[in-house]
């Protein structure tokens, strides 16, 4: 039973993601803003795991299946994500020179969890990456008051907090609530309920003081 709720909640994931994509893709054809396309390409890539993983709530399929040695499909997919958003990363702070330092270190841990069955190293990267994107975008996004960016940070924290526990139910409902939270930063949400315009407070504020001075 409880698979049928995890897949139900995946196709409503795998839905939203689309929907993203949809206006991330609508709103890149007006302003060619790179953050757009590249939120495009990477939503992309977790939809294909997003598919997978409808495939196994709905048919039991496996993706634990060892590949060669500790590694698994499970986490091929894994390293590839976190790959994928390392790149995402460097091409927002423009660093070309460092585009094939994620392909890199995937490379060596690779070989290293096919030669040892340890999965540390993997946790490690995983946290540096997810926890260390969403820091810096959700960091950003308050300051250029960019509620897209804000939305990605998001993304990024409650998707790693699922990873990082690993517990299905939790993981499952974190995905769909960063998912949510990448949504509606594409819809303009964080701009319009979210941030606060200092201007209308401040007069605001000023009418305010001066409503209690004429009391007075």
């Amino acid at each position: 039973m409880a698979e049928y709720g995890f897949l139900i909640v995946e196709i409503v994931y795998f839905a939203l993601g689309i929907m993203t994509i949809l206006k991330t893709l609508k709103d890149w054809k007006v302003n060619k803003n790179r953050m757009l396309i590249a939120i495009s390409v990477y939503i992309t890539a977790i939809l294909v795991r997003s598919l997978i993983d409808i495939g196994v709530f709905a048919f039991g399929f496996d993706v634990d299946i060892n590949i060669v040695g500790g590694l698994d499909v499970g986490m091929t997919m894994g390293f590839i994500l976190f790959t994928i958003q390392l790149e995402f990363m460097f091409y927002l702070m423009d660093l070309p020179k460092l585009y094939t330092l994620p392909v890199i270190i995937t490379f060596y841990l690779m070989i290293g969890r096919i030669l040892v069955d340890v999965s540390m190293p993997f946790i490690i990267y995983a946290m540096i990456t997810g926890y260390g994107s969403a820091f810096f975008l959700i960091r950003d996004g308050r300051k250029s008051r960019n509620g897209l960016a804000i939305g990605m940070g998001l993304f990024f924290l409650f998707w790693d907090l699922g990873s990082t526990f690993q517990i299905e139910i939790l993981f499952v409902f974190l995905r769909l609530l960063a998912m949510i939270a990448l949504f509606l930063g594409t819809k303009g949400f964080y701009e319009k309920y979210v941030f606060v315009n200092v201007e209308e407070e401040q007069k605001i504020m000023g009418t305010w003081i001066a409503k209690l001075v004429v009391k007075e």
